[in-house]
């Protein structure tokens, strides 16, 4: 079984660690906290949300798009940790329409973060917020739909030098991986090295307790002192002599805790020598253990066909789909189920239950899912050989989708990744394999668009492109397998 989490001080940064016994590579070893189940959330039954639409009441935008992958077909690579991987360029060609730019890899993602033993790299949505944390959603697998959503604090890798390191993640998780015999060995090693330093990390946390309880007596005598010599400047003589007295055992009492304070910090400091030593003997552990801190797991949970994830601007939460099916829904009594998560928590916090009734029969499902700054909710659907979008609201406070009056002709790739929002140029983006077309949401919405105003960003990479984000100065970033890497563009996308 495994051992429980464990917290290891340092002066300024806490590692959390949990072992493995040597005997199984079965057993779970995580450095980062594993949640556990999901548990009852409130639910939010909005009944049908879609006001009725006819296809041939809505008009088509005349588009003519350049073409993406449309064959399905994707060249897969894999990495090989032995050699320097400075990552993959993908550059826009001649079709595209807008300015050139180029997706250039940030960081390769690794099998998996050690959840489960149905990792195989399988990472399906990207989101970013406002706050610079990043969000991935990993699938157990297709027969399963269930996963869980990674956050990183992509400051803190950032601080840690890790920004221009496209492995600094696939080694971190792939060396703690306990479904490797590697993985097994590193996790034992940990297991060995904390033994030998948990007695110095208890020791460290207790003495800087007390160090702030010092400090903080220290402060509030400095205050004291300064309030008493203001009363002493204008006091009488009578009352000098009574204060004279009282800066007297204040000066003393500071001087007893300036050496206590002394004494406190040389034994912190002994600790922490004690600690950097052990911490020598395997540099490349403890580097590992520091970058896998900066991230933070959301329990298990259902997360449908996966490639929903989205941030709402406006309530700063999350939102997955959870469409298990990849159709529309069978009849007219299923829901669109939605799930509300707190990025801060990353625990789910409300679902979502609803039907879109289209025609007489139909009954419509989510597969994509966006917001704009305002929480505008925007989702997108294949149309023949073109694409239609829905606009509206999905919040606590109001469920409810339309059509958009205007829909593209054409698309210039196969399948229906998802959709994007900018909200630097407030432009929502259909994702295609190598291709990405952009259409300005308040033509859109108010049905004036024409073909001038779509925008095409067209490459060859070969590779399926999962999903799509945006940062607040309107950079792109893509998910795209195989092998997993969260890409950037090299300029803001148009």
């Amino acid at each position: 079984m495994n051992k429980p989490l464990r917290t290891i001080f340092t002066f300024a940064l806490a590692f959390t660690a949990a072992g493995v016994l040597a005997a199984s590579t079965n057993a779970q070893a995580d450095i980062i906290d594993v949640p556990g189940a999901v548990k009852s959330i409130p639910q939010v039954n909005a009944g049908n949300v879609l006001t009725n639409y006819d296809s041939s009441d809505l008009k088509n935008i005349d588009n003519t798009s350049p073409i993406g992958n449309m064959d399905r077909k994707y060249n897969q690579g894999t990495i090989d940790p032995t050699q320097d991987n400075a990552g993959d360029t993908f550059a826009t060609t001649d079709a595209t329409t807008t300015t050139a730019n180029s997706f250039k890899t940030q960081w390769f993602l690794p099998d998996g973060f050690n959840v489960t033993d149905y990792q195989h790299g399988n990472f399906q949505s990207v989101a970013l917020d406002d706050s610079g944390n990043v969000y991935f959603v990993e699938s157990n697998g297709s027969d399963t739909n269930l996963g869980v959503i990674i956050k990183f604090d992509t400051n803190k890798l950032k601080q840690l030098g890790l920004e221009n390191d496209p492995m600094a993640l696939w080694n971190a998780f792939n060396y703690f991986n306990p479904y490797t015999e590697d993985g097994v060995t590193h996790n034992n090693q940990y297991d060995d090295l904390y033994e030998s330093m948990k007695d110095t990390f208890k020791t460290v946390k207790s003495l800087t307790s007390k160090e702030a309880t010092v400090k903080a007596a220290m402060n509030d005598l400095a205050n004291a002192k300064r309030t008493t010599q203001a009363k002493y400047r204008k006091a009488s003589s009578t009352t000098k002599k009574h204060l004279a007295a009282s800066l007297k055992a204040n000066a003393k009492k500071m001087a007893a805790d300036r050496t206590k304070l002394t004494a406190l910090q040389k034994q912190i400091a002994h600790g922490q020598s004690q600690i950097a030593k052990i911490k020598a003997k395997n540099p490349e552990l403890f580097k590992n253990i520091e970058i896998a801190e900066t991230a933070q797991l959301s329990p298990q949970v259902d997360i449908g066909h996966g490639q929903t994830l989205t941030f709402n601007p406006q309530n700063k939460h999350l939102y997955l789909v959870e469409d298990n099916t990849l159709t529309d829904l069978r009849n007219r009594d299923e829901n669109n189920t939605v799930l509300e998560m707190d990025p801060n928590t990353m625990e789910p916090i409300r679902q979502y239950n609803f039907k879109m009734f289209q025609g007489t029969k139909g009954n419509l499902q989510l597969h994509t899912l966006v917001f704009d700054k305002n929480g505008n909710a925007y989702w997108g659907r294949k149309n023949g050989m073109g694409y239609m979008f829905f606009y509206g609201r999905l919040d606590e406070n109001s469920v409810k989708f339309a059509a958009a009056p205007e829909k593209l002709k054409t698309r210039g790739g196969s399948p229906n990744q998802g959709v994007a929002f900018n909200n630097v140029n407030n432009r929502i983006y259909v994702v295609s394999d190598d291709v990405l077309t952009s259409v300005p949401v308040d033509k859109l919405t108010a049905g004036t668009a024409t073909p001038d105003d779509v925008n095409y960003s067209v490459f060859q990479s070969k590779r399926e492109w999962e999903c799509l984000a945006f940062d607040s100065q309107g950079y792109g970033h893509l998910l795209a397998l195989w092998p997993a890497e969260l890409m950037k563009s090299t300029a803001p996308l148009n």
